[in-house]
């Protein structure tokens, strides 16, 4: 690496001025270089991250935080019971661990259990790491896909597809619907879109009302099988929150 004479004039300054007690992390010409060099890296990333998550915001409308979820976190989610304890403890872990797999996740139960509350809460910690996440219903992505099709659409599907699978967490809500509907439109976009993101090595969420068994069904097992190894099935078997007072799910 080549140093220049004005990089190692400033690193003489700053070590001739310096309190002898400070130990400075440079000390040659060379490592201050290499030290900016890093920072700089750093910097480019965290700006790429943020224009990333503008971008698909835009695109969204919106990161996908419903108002009704906007202040979900994990302080502030209920659990009472054992088994709601052992979910939001295997979500704080799950967060804790992103990037170290691969593996998405699937909050899966009855309605008004906190499935979204946990989701966005871990969406919400994510942006706030300057990562690229969203969470959005199935039924609203698509409508997202469709008015592509417009040719005056400013979006294309190729790019709207390739916005949602460079995502550093896409998590899907309502994952199931499309099986009782017999929608083939959503459940091949689905598909599609799930597979492309675990080829990228990108996580999904899902939350769904559905079993193990019957997500196979709808989405294969193939995609089932790479879902959850490495990743999480939560179980959500309590009854809803929703009949309490200000409840939220």
């Amino acid at each position: 690496m080549m140093v220049s004479s004005k990089s190692a004039d400033v690193m003489a300054r700053f070590l001739a001025m310096k309190p002898a007690h400070v130990e400075a992390h440079c000390k040659t010409g060379a490592e201050l270089m290499a030290w900016q060099q890093e920072e700089g890296k750093k910097e480019a990333r965290r700006v790429a991250d943020q224009n990333r998550q503008a971008r698909i915001e835009k695109i969204l409308g919106r990161s996908g935080i419903q108002l009704l979820h906007k202040d979900c976190g994990f302080k502030n989610y209920l659990a009472e019971t054992e088994e709601q304890q052992q979910a939001l403890a295997m979500a704080k872990a799950y967060l804790k661990d992103f990037g170290n797999t691969h593996g998405g996740f699937v909050f899966a139960g009855n309605v008004g259990t906190g499935k979204n509350h946990l989701a966005t809460a871990i969406v919400r910690n994510l942006i706030e790491q300057h990562k690229a996440a969203a969470i959005i219903t199935v039924a609203e992505l698509c409508q997202k896909f469709r008015a592509t099709f417009d040719k005056s659409s400013p979006v294309k599907e190729a790019e709207l597809m390739r916005d949602i699978c460079r995502l550093d967490l896409l998590v899907l809500d309502e994952v199931g619907v499309q099986k009782t509907t017999n929608n083939d439109f959503e459940i091949n976009l689905l598909s599609q879109i799930i597979d492309r993101r675990q080829l990228q090595l990108k996580p999904t969420g899902m939350l769904t009302n559905l079993t193990h068994a019957e997500m196979a069904g709808l989405l294969g097992e193939r995609i089932m099988d790479r879902q959850t190894n490495g990743g999480l099935w939560v179980p959500f078997t309590w009854k809803s929150f929703r009949s309490r007072k200000g409840g939220k799910a």
